[in-house]
């Protein structure tokens, strides 16, 4: 069975859209799996690589305007005024490119931090910048990481992997809900 879920389409065009979008909901985790997939030679790690970035810089370009959205439509403005957004913006406007690198270091704010940036009135110069530097840097170092140790551990991997990666998954999504509620906790 999970032999099948590799199977589903060998054509690299789909796999580099499935990459793509699924920056969208755990980008942490669309890296690993994209470096997978150039390890096991469905598509090409420059392929691969490019594919992440390119989802990553939508994602948050996307969050982004949306943040800027809520600038000048009010009844996205009063949606907007959660504790954690609120929390970022004076930092974000003081310090746009550190408080940028923070953000992408911190899986559990991410959502919340680049919609802040949006809020926050960050100039889209400059939040372009500071997020493709950061995008480059942290998605080269985790897809370089998983990339050597998926061809290193390839022929071990192979038989427990699609067991490992549900339990991966579900204790990625509860460390990002724990983040999350921190910083939350620590915005009130």
């Amino acid at each position: 069975m999970p032999d099948f879920l590799l199977n589903i389409s060998d054509t690299p065009a789909w796999l580099v859209i499935a990459v793509i979008v699924s920056t969208f909901m755990l980008e942490d985790l669309a890296i690993i799996a994209a470096a997978m997939l150039a390890v096991s030679q469905k598509i090409s790690p420059e392929i691969a690589f490019t594919a992440v970035c390119t989802g990553m810089l939508i994602g948050d370009t996307a969050l982004y305007l949306f943040g800027r959205l809520a600038n000048a439509w009010q009844k996205l403005g009063r949606w907007m005024n959660h504790p954690v957004i609120r929390h970022h913006t004076v930092p974000l406007q003081q310090a746009p490119w550190q408080q940028l690198v923070l953000i992408r270091c911190m899986p559990g704010i991410r959502t919340f931090g680049y919609i802040a940036c949006g809020v926050a009135r960050v100039p889209a110069l400059s939040f372009t910048l500071a997020n493709l530097v950061s995008i480059i840097i942290w998605a080269a170092g985790l897809f370089g990481a998983a990339y050597l140790l998926g061809q290193h551990f390839a022929e071990q991997m192979h038989e427990w992997l699609w067991w490992a990666m549900p339990v991966a998954l579900v204790l990625f999504v509860l460390g990002q809900r724990r983040i999350r509620q921190n910083m939350e906790a620590q915005a009130s």
